[in-house]
């Protein structure tokens, strides 16, 4: 009778134990599923798209106005950082597409003439929000040259 005593108090800490592991599993799951988040970048199926239209200032050409083949765009993933993550050339006709994105907001720019800068450029930016499986435009870049 001892014996059988003995043997249902270790079945029921088995039990017991395994329940606890069980517990602790799925509970592990759900924490890591509740704390992942998407941030912005690549692996959406949105894009953003443009066109950089280019004002030429200076030189034999002052004055002449053309949408700017083979000029780089850059994107910045979210509002936090000040580094860009992608960069991309402008086609023949000046537009371009940045395609894969995640929904978030994202900030796109181009280097304009700027006589005020020590660079001779500064940056001209455009932001956008986009949502999943958009197509969003932040329209013309003005720049100069």
């Amino acid at each position: 009778m001892l014996l059988l005593n003995f043997l249902k108090l270790k079945k029921s800490n088995i039990t017991k134990l395994t329940m606890k592991k069980h517990f602790f599993i799925v509970g592990l799951i759900i924490i890591t599923l509740f704390s992942c988040s998407k941030e912005e970048g690549e692996g959406g199926r949105s894009s953003i798209s443009g066109t950089v239209h280019m004002t030429d200032v200076t030189g034999f050409n002052a004055g002449d106005e053309y949408d700017a083949p083979d000029y780089d765009v850059y994107i910045i993933y979210g509002e936090d950082d000040n580094i860009y993550d992608d960069d991309m050339k402008t086609n023949y006709d000046g537009t371009f597409e940045f395609k894969n994105l995640r929904e978030g907001s994202y900030r796109l720019y181009c280097y304009t003439l700027d006589l005020n800068e020590p660079s001779g450029k500064s940056p001209v930016f455009k932001a956008i929000t986009i949502s999943g499986n958009e197509e969003g435009s932040v329209g013309t870049i003005e720049v100069e040259k």
